[in-house]
Order: structure tokens, then C-alpha cells, then sequence
């Protein structure tokens, strides 16, 4: 039997069929990109309609960050990276919004935060005088320049990173240090920005930390690049945290960073106000006349006159008056600006008047209020300050000593970080005056509230005034109970 036929027909049969299923192929495949499509315009369309109910997009002056349809967010900075460039671009002003106030913020804090500075004390209950150390320590505050700027750039630095990195190094006498002592040591500031270290804890203990490790290149500023990359073991560094939680203890997000959103937004609001002054507040001249000839001809001849607000102008048979918008939208602005101004003082502890608007105060009160509000809004970093300098100081006697062959005692020293405000000086003056004056306290004591003099010094100082003064007497008139009116007339005898 001749099968020829018959498979003829089913190898015609299956191209039918195959032919057939790539046209439906073709047809599914093009539905599903149809289908696609009206996903994504739809997708489009929900898009554009939250823009809308949001209010995504600023409506006056088009300052939205990247693009102009865009959903709100509540946080726009969440990494710590992110947060430390930020708020170094915003301090150096070189960032579009917020600079201004950011800086202020900043400053504000790190000033009051050192008060008048870090002072360097004999610890309580050390047996020996402590002179020794004292000494070192002073001269290292000084080779340092921890009496002057250093302390409020350092300060600065935590406000915008969280954290403070203290590299200490050995210094031979002889090269930059020519004191009295036979070395000193180099303390030495690390920007998170410029060198994203990175610092292991003794974990579980999260306060103390055994490494800083930092591998890395810095740009000179003759644009060359400079390697500076190091491996600090424990006695090497001082790291504090002044932001952030025990751990992670590398993200450690500053104050400042919580309002970051608050500060542009005001900033955005300031210029919206100044658009809205642009736009509406110059006086339109409107003149009211009857027909539509005569309006026509009198703009004719305002328009050929080329007329000035200024100038005469006589009308005849027209009302001239000039128009201004009466609207209270600038209120819902002026509103706004009063909110972010609150949310930033009350997050950052910066009272309102040092932000620039006074008229937030109730009265003379409330504005010394908030200067003791600043003090207790910074005395939680003034704590980890006066630890970190304890530490520094600590580390630095250690290293001199192992550098130079010497034997400072580390534990016969303190820091302290005195804060003197409006109402610690009046409390100075009714209660702590009376009590010395009347015998109850001790020149020194009385002096130790006082943070821009060192009490020790100051004491010692005055009593080699009062023995040159009854010396003096002495030689002079023979008289041993001589005494001066600067001690109220108790002379030497009554000093404790």
C-alpha cells in the first residue's frame, strides 16, 4: 500500500497546526504586552494621583530635591553616612537649604556644650600634691592649643558626626614641642567625614573600645593624594560616642540630624514667603471709569506716558485707587516657619532668640528659662566631654611615660568643664558671697564657682598678694596686724 499520501497529508496537517499555534503565540504574547502597558499606565495614573492628594510638589517655586513629582517622606536621610555628609555640606554652605540654620544650631550648641573650657584639676582623695602632673598636663593643654581653638573645633566635629576620635602621639623635644618637659605628646583629631574610621568594642562592654582602623587616601590641598591609612590600638586613641545608642557604637547619628528635614522645610518656606512677597505684595494702580472706550483710551495714554507709580496723574471722570491682595494665605507660611523653629529648638535645646526670632518669647523669664534649658539640653555632652578629656589626659601621662622613661602618676588628675550661667551668677551673688563673707566658705571654694579662673591658682596668687602687702606694712610701720580691705579686713587669719 502506497503510503506516500497519507503522510503527506499529516506533514501538512502538523504545519497547519504549528502555524496556527504561533499565531496564538503571537496574539498571547502581544495581549500580555497590552496588558502590561495599561498596568503601568495605571500605575502612572495612582502615581499622579498621590502626587496630588500629598502635595508633593512645591507649587510656587519647584524645589523639590530631584524631581518635581514626588511622594513625601518622612525621613530623606536614613544612613549614617548620609546624615555626616549632609550635615558637613549644610555647615560648610554647600548645600541648597538649611545652612544657615544648621550653622547657627551647631555653634550655638558646641559654645555652650565647653562653656569656658576645660580646666585641669587635682583628683579628690589623691594623697600627693599632684604638682608634677599638673604641670605636664598644663603644658600639654598648651603645646595642643586645648586653651583656645581646638576644643570648639573638636566640639563642632561632634556636633556634626556623633562621635570624637583623639589619635595621641609621642613627640620629641626638639622637633615641634621646645617646652620644659623631655617629650610631649601630640593629640590629634580624626573627621568621620574625611576618614570613615571604624572602632571595635570589647564586646559585650560596649565602653570600652580596643581598636580604630581606618585604611584610605586623603587629597591634599594641592589636590595630591596622601596615604593615611592606621591601625590604633587601645593606648593610641580616645573615642566617645555623643549621639546614637551603646550599639551600634559606629552609627552614632548627632542631634542635628533629627531636624535635618525640619531645617530645609523652613528654609523652603522662608523663600516661598519671599515669592509670595514678590508676586503680591506691590500695590496695583487701578483706575475705575464707566465704559469700555473710555478705559481703553485712558490705558492708551498710561501706556504712552510710560507712567510710574510717583508720578501726577489727573484723571478725568475715573476713581483712582491702588489695589493690594487681602488675602491671609502668607498666614498658613508665617505659621509654618513658627512651627519648624519650635520642633528645631525643642529637639536641639537651642532656645528660639538664638534662632532668630525673639518674637516666640512670652517675656524676660522665659527667655533666662531657656538659657538653663541649653544647659541641661548639652549638660548630657559636657559629661561625655569632661570623660573624654579625663581619658585624653590619662592616655597622654601613660604614653609620656612610656616614651620618656618618666613616672607621672595617670590617676592624680581631673577634668572639669565648669558652665556659668545668668542664674549660677546670681545665685554667686545672694547666696555663696554672704557665706564667705561672713566665714561660712572658703576663698577657694567660693572661686571654684567661678569657671574663667582656676581657684588654685587664683588663691595662691592672692595670698602672695596679702604676705607682699603685710610684709610691706610690716617694713613700714612695724605693725603685724596689718590687713587690707580686699579680704573684708580678716587679713591672713582668716583663711582656712
Amino acid at each position: 500500500m502506497n503510503m506516500f499520501p497519507l503522510a503527506y497529508a499529516k506533514g501538512l496537517q502538523i504545519e497547519e497546526l504549528e502555524k496556527q499555534n504561533r499565531i496564538l503565540e503571537a496574539n498571547q504574547n502581544t495581549r500580555m504586552e497590552e496588558a502590561n502597558q495599561q498596568v503601568g499606565v495605571l500605575n502612572h495614573t495612582i502615581d499622579l494621583l498621590n502626587v496630588s492628594l500629598q502635595a508633593a510638589t512645591d507649587p510656587l517655586t519647584n524645589t523639590a530635591s530631584s524631581t518635581s513629582n514626588e511622594f513625601y517622606q518622612g525621613n530623606p536621610y536614613k544612613s549614617y553616612a548620609d546624615q555626616v555628609n549632609v550635615l558637613h555640606s549644610k555647615y560648610n554652605l554647600r548645600d541648597d537649604w538649611g545652612c544657615m540654620i544648621l550653622k547657627n544650631v551647631v555653634d550655638v550648641r558646641a559654645a555652650f556644650m565647653l562653656g569656658r573650657g576645660v580646666q585641669v584639676v587635682k583628683r579628690d582623695g589623691f594623697a600627693g600634691d599632684a604638682s608634677r602632673e599638673l604641670a605636664f598636663i598644663r603644658d600639654f593643654i598648651n603645646f595642643n592649643n586645648i586653651d583656645e581653638e581646638a576644643p570648639q573645633d573638636w566640639a563642632v566635629g561632634t556636633e556634626l558626626e556623633g562621635k570624637v576620635l583623639l589619635r595621641i602621639i609621642p613627640v620629641e623635644k626638639g622637633q615641634s614641642y621646645q617646652g620644659a618637659h623631655q617629650g610631649m605628646i601630640r593629640a590629634v583629631y580624626v573627621p568621620w567625614d574625611t576618614s570613615p574610621y571604624e572602632v571595635t568594642a570589647d564586646e559585650p562592654n560596649y565602653y570600652r573600645y580596643l581598636k580604630a582602623d581606618y585604611e584610605g587616601t586623603a587629597t591634599r590641598p594641592d589636590s595630591k593624594q596622601v596615604d593615611v591609612t592606621f591601625h590604633l590600638i587601645e593606648g593610641e586613641f580616645v573615642y566617645k560616642r555623643f549621639g546614637g545608642s551603646a550599639f551600634p557604637y559606629n552609627e552614632t547619628s548627632p542631634k542635628a540630624a533629627f531636624v535635618l528635614r525640619h531645617m530645609e522645610d523652613l528654609d523652603k518656606e522662608l523663600w516661598d514667603w519671599r515669592r509670595i512677597n514678590s508676586l503680591f505684595a506691590a500695590p496695583t494702580p487701578v483706575i475705575t471709569v464707566e465704559t469700555v472706550g473710555e478705559a481703553e483710551r485712558i490705558q492708551a495714554r498710561v501706556d504712552k506716558k510710560n507712567w510710574r507709580i510717583g508720578k501726577a496723574l489727573v484723571l478725568a471722570n475715573g476713581k483712582f485707587e491702588l489695589v493690594m491682595y487681602k488675602g491671609e494665605g502668607f498666614t498658613t507660611i508665617q505659621k509654618a516657619v513658627e512651627s519648624y523653629i519650635q520642633a528645631i529648638s525643642g529637639s536641639t535645646g537651642v532656645p528660639v532668640h538664638f534662632l532668630g526670632h525673639p518674637e516666640l518669647l512670652s517675656n524676660r523669664a522665659t527667655a533666662e528659662n531657656l538659657l538653663e534649658l541649653i544647659e541641661l539640653s548639652t549638660g548630657k555632652e559636657r559629661k561625655v566631654w569632661i570623660g573624654t578629656y579625663e581619658e585624653l589626659f590619662q592616655k597622654a601621662i601613660v604614653m609620656y611615660n612610656d616614651a620618656f622613661r618618666s613616672n607621672l602618676n595617670p590617676m592624680a588628675i581631673d577634668a572639669e568643664i565648669p558652665f556659668t550661667s545668668s542664674q549660677s551668677l546670681k545665685i554667686i551673688k545672694d547666696v555663696y558671697l554672704p557665706m564667705y563673707t561672713e566665714g561660712a566658705m572658703s576663698l577657694q571654694q567660693l572661686l571654684s564657682y567661678l569657671s574663667e579662673l582656676d581657684a588654685d591658682q587664683e588663691v595662691d596668687r592672692i595670698k602672695k598678694d596679702k604676705e607682699d602687702d603685710l610684709s610691706a606694712n610690716r617694713q613700714s610701720t612695724g605693725d603685724g596686724g596689718f590687713r587690707n580691705s580686699r579680704d573684708g579686713g580678716r587679713g591672713l587669719a582668716g583663711e582656712s
